[in-house]
């Protein structure tokens, strides 16, 4: 058995792929707690991971700095295997926290983007996994991503081996932004879980070259979007709380700030028909989550509509600051 400084030097062997990385501070927060290589990927521009996060500039710098991985801008997590840069390497892991296509919790069509966006990227990340290697990510479990699920692993080259709650404070400085970031509220983690992939033992040591390249052609295959593979449910999920409903209204608020009438105001019943059906709220509960979040200085109560009733109108109150 080899010893703990044994241990230690393979340890830091080992090269982290970080894909969909955020503002950077989780990447960087893995750096400074004394692992260098990582190699840190962004699906955005440069310009626009600065322009939609403050202090992501300053990660950037560090992880520029100090990491011995390199950092690496507009690379698609779901095409990672064909990446000029990438296309050639093998990790040891490659991460995946919190993946989000941008597409508005509310609108019923983030469910199937999602789905989409897990099975294309690990079918293209598997391709880029050591065979001892590990594939992590991380979602939050409540409603609507309840409704995400895996895809049938079947016919891909790996499976899930674990599962555990996300540890967030296990990365100090770490931040955890919606992914089309308007205002300033981080996301709540919730009851956030870690799921692990690794590599099937059959495709290790059976998998004949003809499986090999159904797996590892068009990554459009398997996705949702597409009728010839179907989603199973595989992780036990919570049902929806004042929390979950609070995350969804944020999102409906700031969709509405940058509409065409950006100083309209929502009442109850508008915010309410746009919340997705399987997980509206009545109004009693949705009354409370406003009055809380308003409490919180994270919304403005205005006043009532005229010739509409006598029900108060809602707005994201950074949005209320920055037009008065």
């Amino acid at each position: 058995m080899a010893d703990s400084l044994l241990q230690t030097i393979e340890a830091a062997k080992k090269v982290v792929l970080s894909v969909g990385s955020g503002d950077g501070s989780q990447q960087a927060s893995i750096v400074k707690l004394g692992h260098s290589n990582v190699v840190t990927t962004f699906y955005d521009s440069e310009a626009t991971v600065y322009a939609k996060y403050p202090k992501a500039r300053q990660h950037i710098e560090y992880l520029k700095g100090r990491s011995a991985g390199s950092v690496l801008f507009q690379v698609d997590a779901t095409n990672l295997h064909s990446h000029p840069e990438l296309k050639t390497k093998k990790f040891d892991i490659i991460l995946f926290t919190f993946p989000h296509t941008g597409i508005p919790n509310f609108n019923p069509a983030s469910i199937a983007s999602n789905k989409c966006l897990i099975s294309r990227f690990l079918r293209s990340a598997q391709q880029l996994v050591q065979k001892d290697g590990e594939i992590i990510m991380t979602l939050k479990t409540s409603a609507p991503y309840d409704k995400w699920t895996f895809p049938d692993l079947s016919r891909y080259e790996v499976e899930m081996s674990g599962q555990h709650a996300f540890y967030a404070n296990a990365f100090p400085g770490y931040i955890h932004w919606p992914t089309e970031r308007i205002g300033k509220t981080a996301v709540k983690n919730g009851a956030a879980k870690t799921f692990v992939f690794t590599k099937k033992r059959k495709h290790e040591d059976e998998v004949d070259e003809k499986e090999k390249e159904k797996n590892s052609g068009d990554p459009m295959v398997g996705c949702s979007f597409c009728p010839s593979e179907n989603f199973s449910l595989a992780v036990q999920f919570v049902q929806a709380t004042d929390e979950d409903i609070s995350d969804l209204v944020l999102d409906i608020l700031k969709v509405n700030v940058a509409s065409k009438e950006p100083r309209a105001m929502m009442t109850v019943l508008d915010i309410r028909r746009l919340l997705p059906e399987a997980m509206r709220p009545d109004t009693r509960q949705l009354n409370r989550v406003l009055y809380k979040m308003e409490s919180k200085g994270i919304v403005f109560k205005g006043p009532p509509r005229s010739g509409v009733n006598n029900k108060p109108t809602w707005r994201h109150l950074a949005e209320v600051v920055k037009h008065t």
